[in-house]
């Protein structure tokens, strides 16, 4: 017998895939979006320390392979279901790579344009 979701006046099911979440699918990923908005802001916030990069990755790797069970497990998604698994999906990678560059030591230098000699003394002749 499948669990009633825990969030207030839901009463939808839980798949076996989330039993271990508590929340139907919906909800799952409305709570999911919602973790990942927190964790955006820390980043914006400052530099993330290395014990707190892992625990994010962490996370993020393991949201995302429950979402992957849960897209292929053979559950019947609502059609609203559906492209907010992806979307969440999304916010997980591109999440991902925001703690990544929060997180690098050295951030990459943006190269500079080499300006060929002719434009050089171009504009070198046009500020005298």
């Amino acid at each position: 017998m499948s669990a009633a979701c825990q969030y207030p006046l839901c009463r939808n099911t839980v798949p076996p895939v989330l039993e271990r979440e508590g929340f139907c699918p919906l909800h799952f990923l409305k709570r999911l979006d919602a973790q990942c908005s927190e964790i955006r802001r820390e980043t914006l916030a400052g530099r993330l320390d290395d014990r707190r990069s892992a625990e994010i990755n962490e996370f993020l790797s393991t949201r995302a392979a429950v979402l992957a069970r849960l897209a292929t497990c053979g559950a019947r998604l609502r059609d609203d279901t559906r492209p907010c698994l992806l979307s969440v999906f999304l916010t997980l990678i591109n999440l991902g790579e925001r703690v990544a560059r929060a997180t690098a030591e050295e951030r990459p230098e943006v190269p500079l344009v080499a300006m060929r000699p002719r434009l050089v003394a171009q504009s070198s002749a046009s500020m005298k």
